[in-house]
């Protein structure tokens, strides 16, 4: 396990204000301290397996975790990211069921983690962490049927001008001369499996929207160079 310096302690945590761990006193800052585990991943590395039982959860301070699902003829998807000041894994341990997908590791990360049973304790004595829990799952809920709407409604090339402003939006960035820029996080491949579809169809659909002047792909850079353009087209303000 890496030593954690002092931005690796919850108290000074610069991702804790977005998690459900905001409003925790000092003494329950301090509790969770004496209990909890934090190490860096590598790209790769599994956090759960789907199926496993439940042992805790896992909050992200630094880096990229994909939920994985497989099915029975083997056949992979990416359902969802996760980035830093997301805590992942609470489905399962409200539930008490197996975890229903894989939680793996994307891109260097720092991750937290905290016991069940310990939980179970802060829980008993701060409820309000159960109920934004509660909320991050009621909103987790939304952003899927959102998902699953522009599945059924959206064309391929919708869908992923919409997943390239999320990710622009998540961390995206200008250059020297203004020009908007966003590093992708994930692979094509993984991209297509977002939005429910082939990678040589990825590619057709990257080769039609450079021809058409929208953005201009440098490996996993892309230059956006029409934005105006693609927040029309996806329905996005930013």
């Amino acid at each position: 396990m890496a030593e954690m310096n002092a931005s690796h302690k919850c108290a000074t945590c610069p991702t804790r204000h977005k998690t459900e761990w905001s409003g925790l006193s000092e003494a329950e800052l301090a509790a969770i301290e004496k209990v909890k585990s934090a190490r860096y991943y590598e790209p790769g590395e599994v956090l759960f397996h789907q199926g496993d039982a439940n042992d805790g959860v896992y909050c992200i301070q630094d880096g990229l975790v994909g939920s994985r699902y497989v099915d029975a003829e083997g056949n992979s998807a990416l359902l969802q990211l996760a980035n830093a000041g997301t805590t992942i894994g609470y489905r399962s341990f409200l539930t008490k069921l197996p975890h229903g997908s894989s939680a793996e590791i994307l891109s260097p990360s720092f991750v937290c983690f905290i016991r069940s049973s310990a939980l179970s304790k802060l829980l008993i004595a701060n409820p309000q962490i159960g109920e934004r829990f509660l909320q991050h799952a009621i909103k987790d809920m939304e952003d899927i049927e959102i998902r699953l709407a522009r599945s059924l409604l959206g064309n391929l090339r919708n869908k992923f001008l919409h997943v390239i402003m999320v990710f622009y939006q998540q961390n995206g960035y200008r250059d020297k001369n203004n020009n908007p820029i966003v590093e992708l996080p994930i692979k094509r491949t993984d991209i297509a499996e977002m939005i429910g579809s082939k990678p040589e169809s990825i590619s057709r659909v990257i080769s039609d929207i450079e021809k058409k002047g929208l953005l201009k792909f440098d490996h996993r850079r892309v230059h956006i160079t029409n934005m105006d353009a693609i927040l029309y087209e996806v329905g996005i303000t930013l």
